[in-house]
């Protein structure tokens, strides 16, 4: 649910058979493709990060206050995939 998508660096650029870019610095900031259009940084990433995570921490808080994320059946959840196999009837 969580990652890195902002890495830090401790170069700024970055070499490759003699071509130098700016570094990758993770998905939020530009792309990791070694050409000079995908390193550039681009700030509508950071908005669809953004409006990424506000969509995950609405469904979050959805399941959380309708009774989806009742935390007395985490058993249940964990053995439903079993309902209909071989180790289920066991």
């Amino acid at each position: 649910m969580a990652g890195q998508f902002a890495k830090p660096r401790s170069d700024p650029f970055e070499e490759k058979d003699g071509a130098k870019l700016p570094s990758y610095r993770g998905d939020n900031i530009n792309a990791d493709s070694f050409d000079e259009k995908s390193r550039v940084p681009d700030p509508q990433r950071m908005i669809r990060a953004y409006l990424q995570s506000v969509s995950t921490l609405n469904l979050l808080r959805a399941f959380a206050t309708g009774g989806y994320a009742a935390m007395q059946r985490v058993t249940h959840w964990n053995l439903d995939f079993t309902e209909h196999s071989e180790q289920g009837d066991k």
